[in-house]
């Protein structure tokens, strides 16, 4: 799930309860999508635990039910509007302070039903670290792993029309411009470069080989 559709959903959550009055057509003009993504976003937001139906009878929708979670009574869009304000976070240079909410954020994510889990899940991953990072989830996880665990690892980067390996020793990921970069050493880097994440496409452990310290 990416940043735009999730703002879209919580665009959704608000709108109903504001103006219910409004109709399917009208919430479509305004969300500028068809009918056919109207009902996926809807059918979204049922699996979350939001419900809502169009009665013509009243005129408007009718909201059937609003997961609250366990969680000093979190209600989806307060944790919709968690989520974007953690992407907003990435534009920042700090990346502690960055992490530091990501971070708290899954812990969050993880008291969630599980019924609702994944799909918060996928929408941190999408939202904060795709979009906002600009990076693979499953990259940033390895990274921060051997830099915790002191090994070296293979990058595999994206070369436009190929890839290219390469043999370094991870030592610390800054977050510059909302961009997040690894500093690290080795043959085609010397002693100290910078990799874009942007670039990683996968990241292969090699334990058996401990990252020097500086």
């Amino acid at each position: 799930m990416n940043s735009r559709r999730l703002a879209r959903l919580m665009d959704i959550i608000c709108d109903i309860k504001a103006h219910p009055r409004r109709n399917p057509d009208g919430m479509c003009e305004r969300l500028q999508i068809s009918r056919r993504q109207f009902y996926k976003d809807r059918d979204a937001l049922l699996a979350m635990g939001f419900g809502f139906h169009f009665s013509r009878s009243r005129g408007g929708f009718v909201l059937d039910k609003e997961l609250t979670f366990n969680v000093n009574g979190l209600s989806l869009a307060e944790l919709f509007a968690l989520i974007l304000a953690v992407r907003e976070l990435t534009r920042l240079s700090d990346y502690s302070l960055a992490m530091g909410a990501l971070t708290g954020l899954r812990t969050l994510v993880g008291q969630l039903p599980p019924t609702v889990r994944p799909w918060f899940a996928e929408a941190v991953d999408g939202v904060v670290v795709s979009d906002g990072f600009g990076c693979d989830p499953q990259v940033l996880s390895a990274l921060e792993d051997a830099i915790a665990g002191e090994w070296q690892v293979v990058l595999v980067l994206d070369q436009g029309q190929g890839e290219e390996r390469m043999t370094v020793e991870p030592r610390q990921i800054y977050l510059r411009e909302g961009l997040l970069f690894l500093e690290a050493s080795g043959d085609k880097l010397g002693e100290s470069g910078l990799v874009a994440l942007s670039r990683v496409r996968r990241v292969i452990a090699t334990p058996i080989f401990k990252a020097r310290r500086q």
